[in-house]
């Protein structure tokens, strides 16, 4: 009967080992997550912005510009345009880490 069990323990082990690392990133993802949906948009600050990494930092931009658009009554999408702001705002959060991100947008997009 050991025999038998000692391989499953193996494997138990082995999914532990994988699994165990996966779970405390998830609950870490899900602490920050939860600590984002009490920030509202006009608390998010350059060094948020800089801080998030690839799809996250691109939505953001993204509901960040579409937000603006919105305001304004903008109906046309002018990718080009958007992208040099968007260019503007990262040099200007760079600079200024602590300026806040809407005022930011909405400066550089012409409020």
């Amino acid at each position: 009967m050991t025999a038998i069990f000692k391989p499953a323990l193996a494997t138990l082990f082995a999914v532990a080992t994988i699994v165990s690392p996966l779970a405390m990133a998830q609950e870490k993802s899900a602490a920050v997550l939860e600590n984002q949906k009490q920030m509202g948009i006009d608390e998010l600050d350059c060094r948020t912005l800089l801080r998030l990494s690839g799809d996250e930092r691109s939505f953001t931009i993204l509901y960040l510009h579409g937000y603006v658009s919105g305001k304004k009554g903008q109906t046309l999408l002018p990718a080009q345009q958007l992208a040099q702001e968007t260019d503007q705002v990262i040099d200007q959060c760079i600079d200024q880490p602590v300026a806040k991100l809407l005022p930011l947008f909405e400066k550089v997009r012409g409020k």
